[in-house]
Protein backbone atom coordinates (compact mmCIF):
# COMPACT_ATOMS: atom_id res chain seq x y z
CA UNK A 1 0.00 0.00 0.00
CA UNK A 2 2.63 2.22 0.81
CA UNK A 3 4.29 2.08 -2.77
CA UNK A 4 1.27 2.59 -4.64
CA UNK A 5 0.68 5.61 -2.36
CA UNK A 6 3.78 7.01 -3.29
CA UNK A 7 3.41 6.07 -6.80
CA UNK A 8 0.27 8.57 -6.37
CA UNK A 9 2.15 11.26 -4.67
CA UNK A 10 4.25 11.33 -8.00
CA UNK A 11 1.22 11.27 -10.29
CA UNK A 12 0.28 14.67 -8.05
CA UNK A 13 4.15 16.10 -8.72
CA UNK A 14 3.53 15.42 -12.61
CA UNK A 15 0.29 17.34 -12.52
CA UNK A 16 2.73 20.13 -10.70
CA UNK A 17 5.57 19.98 -13.11
CA UNK A 18 2.93 19.94 -15.99
CA UNK A 19 1.25 22.97 -14.63
CA UNK A 20 4.47 25.05 -14.81
CA UNK A 21 6.20 24.11 -18.02
CA UNK A 22 3.50 23.45 -20.35
CA UNK A 23 3.18 27.16 -20.84
CA UNK A 24 6.82 27.75 -22.32
CA UNK A 25 5.57 25.28 -25.40
CA UNK A 26 2.52 27.05 -25.80
CA UNK A 27 3.71 31.04 -24.93
CA UNK A 28 2.41 31.65 -28.83
CA UNK A 29 -0.76 30.50 -28.81
CA UNK A 30 -0.94 32.98 -25.95
CA UNK A 31 0.16 35.40 -26.96
CA UNK A 32 -1.70 35.51 -29.80
CA UNK A 33 -5.28 34.64 -28.32
CA UNK A 34 -5.37 37.00 -25.13
CA UNK A 35 -3.52 39.81 -27.85
CA UNK A 36 -0.47 40.18 -25.63
CA UNK A 37 3.56 40.02 -26.61
CA UNK A 38 5.59 36.93 -26.28
CA UNK A 39 8.04 38.94 -23.47
CA UNK A 40 4.66 40.07 -21.22
CA UNK A 41 3.46 36.11 -21.41
CA UNK A 42 6.85 34.99 -20.61
CA UNK A 43 6.22 36.27 -17.56
CA UNK A 44 3.99 33.52 -17.00
CA UNK A 45 6.81 31.45 -16.61
CA UNK A 46 8.29 34.00 -14.36
CA UNK A 47 5.34 34.78 -11.82
CA UNK A 48 4.92 30.72 -11.61
CA UNK A 49 8.72 30.22 -10.27
CA UNK A 50 8.53 32.59 -7.96
CA UNK A 51 4.93 32.33 -6.60
CA UNK A 52 6.01 28.21 -6.28
CA UNK A 53 9.27 29.44 -4.39
CA UNK A 54 6.75 31.51 -1.95
CA UNK A 55 4.09 28.68 -1.27
CA UNK A 56 6.70 26.00 -1.00
CA UNK A 57 8.92 28.46 1.66
CA UNK A 58 5.82 30.34 3.20
CA UNK A 59 2.57 27.87 3.07
CA UNK A 60 4.85 25.26 4.22
CA UNK A 61 5.46 27.06 7.53
CA UNK A 62 2.31 28.28 8.09
CA UNK A 63 0.35 24.62 7.71
CA UNK A 64 3.08 22.90 9.74
CA UNK A 65 1.24 22.32 12.67
CA UNK A 66 -2.20 21.03 11.24
CA UNK A 67 -1.99 17.28 9.85
CA UNK A 68 -0.60 16.07 7.18
CA UNK A 69 -3.31 14.88 4.89
CA UNK A 70 -5.56 17.41 5.76
CA UNK A 71 -2.77 19.84 3.65
CA UNK A 72 -1.80 17.68 1.37
CA UNK A 73 -5.86 17.61 0.21
CA UNK A 74 -6.27 21.14 0.91
CA UNK A 75 -3.13 21.97 -1.42
CA UNK A 76 -4.70 19.91 -4.23
CA UNK A 77 -7.88 21.03 -3.48
CA UNK A 78 -7.03 24.69 -4.18
CA UNK A 79 -4.28 23.54 -7.14
CA UNK A 80 -7.49 21.92 -9.35
CA UNK A 81 -9.24 25.32 -8.78
CA UNK A 82 -6.27 27.14 -10.04
CA UNK A 83 -6.58 24.84 -12.81
CA UNK A 84 -10.15 25.80 -13.33
CA UNK A 85 -9.09 29.25 -13.26
CA UNK A 86 -7.24 28.71 -16.36
CA UNK A 87 -9.65 27.09 -18.30
CA UNK A 88 -11.88 30.16 -17.68
CA UNK A 89 -9.08 32.13 -18.02
CA UNK A 90 -10.68 35.04 -20.46
CA UNK A 91 -7.75 37.87 -20.08
CA UNK A 92 -3.89 37.73 -19.29
CA UNK A 93 -4.58 39.36 -15.85
CA UNK A 94 -6.94 36.57 -15.28
CA UNK A 95 -4.36 33.77 -16.26
CA UNK A 96 -1.83 35.21 -14.07
CA UNK A 97 -3.73 35.13 -11.43
CA UNK A 98 -4.04 31.11 -11.97
CA UNK A 99 -0.45 31.08 -12.20
CA UNK A 100 -0.54 32.05 -8.44
CA UNK A 101 -3.16 29.87 -7.30
CA UNK A 102 -1.22 26.98 -9.18
CA UNK A 103 2.39 27.81 -8.30
CA UNK A 104 1.81 28.48 -4.12
CA UNK A 105 -0.92 25.22 -4.22
CA UNK A 106 1.96 23.43 -6.39
CA UNK A 107 4.60 24.49 -4.28
CA UNK A 108 2.97 23.91 -0.89
CA UNK A 109 2.06 19.91 -2.23
CA UNK A 110 5.52 19.23 -3.41
CA UNK A 111 7.75 19.82 -0.63
CA UNK A 112 4.65 17.86 1.73
CA UNK A 113 4.48 15.05 -0.78
CA UNK A 114 8.38 14.73 -0.35
CA UNK A 115 8.33 14.61 2.76
CA UNK A 116 5.32 12.24 3.26
CA UNK A 117 7.13 9.79 0.92
CA UNK A 118 10.15 9.50 2.91
CA UNK A 119 7.77 8.67 5.83
CA UNK A 120 5.89 6.05 4.23
CA UNK A 121 8.90 4.78 3.11
CA UNK A 122 10.93 2.41 5.30
CA UNK A 123 14.26 3.38 6.54
CA UNK A 124 16.30 1.81 3.91
CA UNK A 125 14.38 3.01 1.42
CA UNK A 126 13.88 6.43 1.74
CA UNK A 127 15.82 7.89 -0.83
CA UNK A 128 14.47 5.92 -3.75
CA UNK A 129 10.62 7.45 -2.10
CA UNK A 130 11.75 10.74 -2.45
CA UNK A 131 13.39 9.77 -6.21
CA UNK A 132 9.62 9.07 -7.05
CA UNK A 133 8.24 11.84 -6.46
CA UNK A 134 10.80 13.85 -8.35
CA UNK A 135 10.55 10.91 -10.97
CA UNK A 136 7.15 11.91 -11.53
CA UNK A 137 7.66 15.92 -11.68
CA UNK A 138 10.60 15.05 -14.14
CA UNK A 139 8.55 12.40 -16.20
CA UNK A 140 5.87 16.03 -16.78
CA UNK A 141 8.78 16.94 -19.20
CA UNK A 142 8.56 13.92 -21.38
CA UNK A 143 5.12 13.66 -20.92
CA UNK A 144 2.97 15.96 -19.97
CA UNK A 145 4.48 19.06 -21.86
CA UNK A 146 4.04 16.63 -25.01
CA UNK A 147 0.55 15.95 -24.39
CA UNK A 148 -0.55 19.36 -23.12
CA UNK A 149 1.14 20.35 -26.93
CA UNK A 150 -0.72 18.15 -28.41
CA UNK A 151 -3.98 18.94 -26.57
CA UNK A 152 -3.53 22.50 -27.68
CA UNK A 153 -3.11 21.79 -31.45
CA UNK A 154 -6.46 20.19 -32.11
CA UNK A 155 -8.44 22.22 -29.28
CA UNK A 156 -8.35 25.85 -27.39
CA UNK A 157 -4.98 25.50 -25.16
CA UNK A 158 -7.01 26.53 -22.18
CA UNK A 159 -7.81 22.28 -22.33
CA UNK A 160 -4.93 21.32 -20.73
CA UNK A 161 -5.35 22.66 -17.64
CA UNK A 162 -8.95 20.97 -17.56
CA UNK A 163 -7.18 18.37 -17.80
CA UNK A 164 -4.38 18.33 -15.60
CA UNK A 165 -7.71 19.55 -12.64
CA UNK A 166 -9.43 16.36 -13.61
CA UNK A 167 -5.98 13.97 -13.52
CA UNK A 168 -5.36 15.79 -10.13
CA UNK A 169 -9.08 15.42 -8.51
CA UNK A 170 -9.19 11.62 -9.05
CA UNK A 171 -5.73 11.53 -7.64
CA UNK A 172 -6.98 13.17 -4.31
CA UNK A 173 -10.06 10.59 -4.13
CA UNK A 174 -7.25 7.84 -4.00
CA UNK A 175 -4.61 9.59 -2.71
CA UNK A 176 -7.35 10.07 0.60
CA UNK A 177 -8.68 6.72 0.67
CA UNK A 178 -4.75 5.34 0.54
CA UNK A 179 -2.48 7.67 2.41
CA UNK A 180 -2.53 7.26 6.76
CA UNK A 181 -2.32 10.13 9.07
CA UNK A 182 0.44 11.60 9.71
CA UNK A 183 0.54 14.18 12.57
CA UNK A 184 1.67 17.84 12.08
CA UNK A 185 5.13 19.24 13.42
CA UNK A 186 5.36 21.21 16.44
CA UNK A 187 5.51 24.89 15.68
CA UNK A 188 8.54 25.64 14.63
CA UNK A 189 9.50 29.64 15.95
CA UNK A 190 11.00 32.44 13.53
CA UNK A 191 14.11 32.13 15.73
CA UNK A 192 14.17 28.36 15.11
CA UNK A 193 13.53 28.91 11.69
CA UNK A 194 16.36 31.30 11.82
CA UNK A 195 18.32 29.08 13.16
CA UNK A 196 18.21 26.70 10.35
CA UNK A 197 18.75 28.88 7.96
CA UNK A 198 22.14 30.28 10.01
CA UNK A 199 23.04 26.23 10.25
CA UNK A 200 26.62 25.95 8.17
CA UNK A 201 25.64 22.61 6.85
CA UNK A 202 21.87 23.79 5.59
CA UNK A 203 23.23 26.94 4.16
CA UNK A 204 25.90 25.02 2.06
CA UNK A 205 23.65 22.66 1.45
CA UNK A 206 21.27 24.69 0.32
CA UNK A 207 23.65 26.49 -2.16
CA UNK A 208 24.50 23.87 -3.81
CA UNK A 209 21.29 23.51 -4.59
CA UNK A 210 20.77 26.57 -5.86
CA UNK A 211 24.32 26.56 -7.95
CA UNK A 212 23.43 23.02 -9.60
CA UNK A 213 19.74 24.05 -10.77
CA UNK A 214 21.06 27.63 -11.84
CA UNK A 215 24.08 26.12 -14.05
CA UNK A 216 21.74 24.01 -15.64
CA UNK A 217 18.70 26.20 -16.11
CA UNK A 218 21.47 28.70 -17.65
CA UNK A 219 21.72 25.64 -20.59
CA UNK A 220 18.28 24.44 -20.63
CA UNK A 221 16.98 27.49 -21.12
CA UNK A 222 18.74 28.34 -24.18
CA UNK A 223 19.17 25.01 -25.62
CA UNK A 224 17.87 25.69 -29.06
CA UNK A 225 19.20 28.11 -29.98
CA UNK A 226 22.71 26.39 -28.75
CA UNK A 227 21.98 23.31 -30.79
CA UNK A 228 21.23 25.60 -34.09
CA UNK A 229 24.39 27.04 -33.41
CA UNK A 230 26.63 24.37 -32.67
CA UNK A 231 25.27 21.47 -34.66
CA UNK A 232 22.76 23.15 -37.24
CA UNK A 233 19.54 21.57 -35.63
CA UNK A 234 16.10 22.16 -37.18
CA UNK A 235 13.15 22.35 -34.94
CA UNK A 236 12.31 18.58 -35.03
CA UNK A 237 16.18 17.48 -34.07
CA UNK A 238 15.66 19.99 -31.59
CA UNK A 239 12.49 18.47 -30.30
CA UNK A 240 14.26 15.48 -30.07
CA UNK A 241 17.01 16.05 -28.64
CA UNK A 242 14.77 17.47 -26.30
CA UNK A 243 12.56 14.56 -25.46
CA UNK A 244 16.25 12.24 -25.10
CA UNK A 245 16.79 15.06 -22.59
CA UNK A 246 13.46 14.29 -20.36
CA UNK A 247 14.17 10.63 -20.89
CA UNK A 248 17.54 10.83 -19.02
CA UNK A 249 16.39 13.18 -16.47
CA UNK A 250 14.20 10.77 -15.40
CA UNK A 251 16.33 7.83 -15.46
CA UNK A 252 19.05 10.14 -13.50
CA UNK A 253 16.36 10.86 -10.78
CA UNK A 254 15.35 6.84 -10.50
CA UNK A 255 19.30 6.31 -10.30
CA UNK A 256 19.96 8.86 -8.14
CA UNK A 257 17.28 7.70 -5.58
CA UNK A 258 18.75 4.13 -5.67
CA UNK A 259 22.38 5.47 -5.49
CA UNK A 260 21.45 7.11 -2.56
CA UNK A 261 20.37 4.25 -0.85
CA UNK A 262 23.19 1.89 -1.76
CA UNK A 263 26.59 4.29 -1.13
CA UNK A 264 24.52 7.11 0.86
CA UNK A 265 24.72 10.95 -0.38
CA UNK A 266 27.97 12.49 -0.31
CA UNK A 267 29.42 9.87 -2.85
CA UNK A 268 26.07 10.25 -4.84
CA UNK A 269 26.38 14.40 -5.05
CA UNK A 270 29.71 14.12 -5.62
CA UNK A 271 30.28 12.25 -8.46
CA UNK A 272 27.13 13.31 -10.15
CA UNK A 273 28.51 16.78 -9.35
CA UNK A 274 31.44 16.18 -11.05
CA UNK A 275 30.23 14.58 -13.81
CA UNK A 276 27.61 17.79 -14.44
CA UNK A 277 30.66 20.09 -14.61
CA UNK A 278 32.97 18.33 -17.06
CA UNK A 279 29.70 17.52 -19.51
CA UNK A 280 28.80 21.46 -19.31
CA UNK A 281 32.60 22.53 -19.99
CA UNK A 282 33.26 20.43 -23.32
CA UNK A 283 29.56 20.60 -23.99
CA UNK A 284 30.91 23.04 -27.13
CA UNK A 285 33.62 21.11 -28.17
CA UNK A 286 31.63 17.81 -28.53
CA UNK A 287 28.10 18.70 -29.66
CA UNK A 288 29.49 19.62 -33.13
CA UNK A 289 27.35 16.29 -34.84
CA UNK A 290 24.10 15.02 -33.92
CA UNK A 291 26.28 11.81 -32.51
CA UNK A 292 27.82 14.42 -30.34
CA UNK A 293 24.74 16.51 -29.12
CA UNK A 294 22.97 12.76 -28.03
CA UNK A 295 26.02 11.90 -26.46
CA UNK A 296 26.19 15.34 -24.68
CA UNK A 297 22.82 14.86 -23.49
CA UNK A 298 22.45 11.64 -22.09
CA UNK A 299 25.50 12.42 -19.88
CA UNK A 300 23.96 16.02 -18.90
CA UNK A 301 20.41 14.60 -18.33
CA UNK A 302 21.62 11.64 -16.02
CA UNK A 303 24.46 13.10 -14.15
CA UNK A 304 22.15 16.48 -13.66
CA UNK A 305 19.15 15.03 -12.10
CA UNK A 306 20.94 12.31 -10.05
CA UNK A 307 21.63 14.85 -7.93
CA UNK A 308 17.95 16.46 -6.70
CA UNK A 309 16.94 12.89 -4.83
CA UNK A 310 20.71 12.54 -3.06
CA UNK A 311 20.79 16.34 -2.44
CA UNK A 312 17.08 16.34 -0.96
CA UNK A 313 17.67 12.95 1.42
CA UNK A 314 21.11 14.93 2.29
CA UNK A 315 19.62 17.89 3.92
CA UNK A 316 16.26 15.97 5.43
CA UNK A 317 19.39 13.76 7.24
CA UNK A 318 21.02 16.85 8.84
CA UNK A 319 17.64 17.98 9.80
CA UNK A 320 15.25 15.29 10.40
CA UNK A 321 12.97 16.89 12.67
CA UNK A 322 12.18 19.94 10.77
CA UNK A 323 12.33 17.71 7.34
CA UNK A 324 8.99 19.97 5.46
CA UNK A 325 11.08 23.41 6.63
CA UNK A 326 14.39 22.23 5.34
CA UNK A 327 12.96 21.02 1.94
CA UNK A 328 10.47 24.00 1.55
CA UNK A 329 13.69 26.50 1.79
CA UNK A 330 15.35 23.79 -1.06
CA UNK A 331 12.28 23.61 -3.16
CA UNK A 332 12.15 27.81 -2.82
CA UNK A 333 15.79 28.31 -3.58
CA UNK A 334 15.55 25.87 -6.86
CA UNK A 335 13.13 27.94 -7.56
CA UNK A 336 15.10 30.97 -7.29
CA UNK A 337 17.97 29.67 -8.92
CA UNK A 338 15.90 28.80 -12.07
CA UNK A 339 14.82 31.90 -12.27
CA UNK A 340 18.57 33.48 -12.03
CA UNK A 341 19.90 31.32 -14.52
CA UNK A 342 17.55 31.98 -17.03
CA UNK A 343 18.45 35.80 -16.78
CA UNK A 344 21.84 35.31 -16.38
CA UNK A 345 21.91 33.34 -19.26
CA UNK A 346 20.58 35.32 -21.07
CA UNK A 347 22.80 38.24 -20.33
CA UNK A 348 25.87 35.95 -21.46
CA UNK A 349 24.40 35.42 -25.27
CA UNK A 350 23.59 39.42 -25.09
CA UNK A 351 27.06 40.57 -24.32
CA UNK A 352 29.46 37.86 -25.36
CA UNK A 353 27.88 34.58 -27.71
CA UNK A 354 25.37 31.51 -26.53
CA UNK A 355 28.78 29.10 -27.31
CA UNK A 356 29.82 30.24 -23.96
CA UNK A 357 26.99 29.09 -22.16
CA UNK A 358 28.58 25.74 -21.74
CA UNK A 359 31.50 26.82 -20.12
CA UNK A 360 29.85 29.50 -17.68
CA UNK A 361 27.51 27.01 -16.58
CA UNK A 362 29.60 24.34 -15.92
CA UNK A 363 31.85 26.87 -13.78
CA UNK A 364 28.89 27.56 -11.75
CA UNK A 365 27.94 23.76 -11.05
CA UNK A 366 31.67 23.23 -9.95
CA UNK A 367 30.49 26.19 -7.71
CA UNK A 368 27.77 23.52 -6.26
CA UNK A 369 30.58 21.06 -5.78
CA UNK A 370 32.56 23.26 -3.65
CA UNK A 371 29.30 24.49 -1.35
CA UNK A 372 28.64 20.93 -0.97
CA UNK A 373 32.13 19.54 0.34
CA UNK A 374 31.94 22.17 2.47
CA UNK A 375 28.86 21.08 3.77
CA UNK A 376 30.13 17.38 3.86
CA UNK A 377 33.04 18.44 5.56
CA UNK A 378 31.30 20.17 8.45
CA UNK A 379 28.94 16.99 8.57
CA UNK A 380 31.82 14.66 9.46
CA UNK A 381 33.43 16.95 11.84
CA UNK A 382 29.74 17.16 13.60
CA UNK A 383 29.60 13.43 13.74
CA UNK A 384 33.55 13.12 15.10
CA UNK A 385 33.05 15.78 17.64
CA UNK A 386 29.46 14.06 19.11
CA UNK A 387 31.33 10.51 19.30
CA UNK A 388 34.50 12.14 21.29
CA UNK A 389 32.26 13.93 23.37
Amino acid sequence: MNRFAIYLLALGAFGVGTAEFVVSGILEMISGDLGVSISMTGQLVTIYALSHAIGALVLVMLTAKYERKKVLMFSMLVFVIGNIIAFFSINFGVLMFSRIVLAMSGGLYFVVATSYAAQLAQSTKRGSAIATVITGFTVSLILGVPIGTLIAAYMDWRYIFLFIAVVTLFNLVLLNKFIPKLAGNKPTSLKQQLSLILDKQIITGLLTTVFWILGYTMVFTYIAPLLSSLAGFSIEEISTALLVLGLFAFIGSRVGGYAVDRWGPVRTISVSLIVHSIILLIFTSISTSTVGVLLAIVIWGTSAWLTTPANQFYLISLKPQSSEIVLSFNTALMNIGMTLGAGLGGVVIEYTSVLNLGRIAGLTVLLALLTASISFGLDKRRKENFVNS
